[in-house]
């Protein structure tokens, strides 16, 4: 069942990303509502006149204007990267075990005392 999930989120949201990036950059249109430019996107016929109510266009506001901050994310991410980079490319100082001959590999038990 997991695998079925996995399976179809790894083409729907590449899909829905590509629909929205199409529909907010292909759809972009403008209308005057007293003396004000309102800019926004969405299917619609190119031919035809269209309007909208003031509910529509509060919608719309709210949907185009949903804003993520990044002043959380940024650092958070910075974090993360660097504490990667240091476990990935520093070397522990402390070796986990210690060999008797370095470079050397021994298949042999060592001598019963």
């Amino acid at each position: 069942m997991k695998q079925l999930y996995l399976h179809i989120m790894k083409w729907f949201l590449p899909v829905l990303f590509i629909s929205y990036m199409a529909g907010i950059t292909l759809f972009n249109h403008s209308h005057v509502v007293n003396g004000v430019t309102i800019v926004h996107s969405h299917p619609f016929k190119k031919g035809s006149e269209h309007s909208h109510t003031t509910v529509e266009f509060q919608l719309i506001h709210l949907l185009n204007h949903v804003l993520v901050t990044d002043s959380g994310l940024i650092p958070t991410f910075a974090v993360a990267a660097l504490s990667l980079l240091c476990i990935l490319f520093i070397r522990p100082q402390v070796e986990p075990y210690h060999r008797s001959c370095p470079g050397v590999i021994s298949l042999r038990a060592p001598p019963v005392a």
